[in-house]
């Protein structure tokens, strides 16, 4: 089985070096765990964990679904969901904007300590005042119909309507 950690899994204590499977993760994500180095650097003497980079085309295809869902991942986020894509593995992350994004990818995802997302969900802009709805990456700051200030909420997905500018 491959599993593909993210580096929430290293934070909550997954240790590849006591686990079945092969593990793999990317550089940036090294670089983003300081605090269980010692865990990873065993982990690669051993072989028990691989450092690997995704595709450069599945990187593009998860920073364009990660845009219509509204989730802000950063580079190390749209990397190692990239690389569970490429190497058909499971992700492991507690990240709830990264699990979002895999399971509009059909990548599956394992957590460590949370419960995971119940269902999708997606970002929209909220106006403060009238509660009018607008996508996330509307133009203005402000509702073009009360002048509020517009806040970004996470709404299910069952609130898509079409009158959403």
């Amino acid at each position: 089985m491959i599993k593909v950690l993210d580096a929430s899994s290293f934070i909550h204590g997954y240790n590849p070096s006591v686990e079945e499977g092969d593990h793999y993760t990317t550089n940036g994500i090294i670089k983003e765990v300081k605090t269980k180095m010692d865990i990873i650097h065993l982990a690669i003497e051993y072989g028990k964990l691989r450092i690997r980079e995704p595709k450069r085309e599945t990187i593009e295809k998860v920073k364009k679904t990660s845009i219509e869902t509204g989730d802000t991942l950063s580079i190390n986020d749209i990397e190692i969901l990239a690389l569970a894509m490429d190497l058909g593995g499971i992700l492991y992350t507690d990240d709830y904007g990264l699990q979002n994004v895999a399971e509009r990818l059909s990548v599956k995802v394992k957590c460590i300590v949370s419960e995971g997302i119940k269902g999708r969900f997606i970002w929209k802009l909220i106006c403060k005042g009238c509660k009018k709805m607008y996508n996330i990456d509307y133009y203005d700051v402000l509702c073009e119909v009360c002048g509020s200030p517009l806040e970004r909420k996470m709404v299910k997905n069952r609130l898509n309507r079409k009158n959403v500018k």
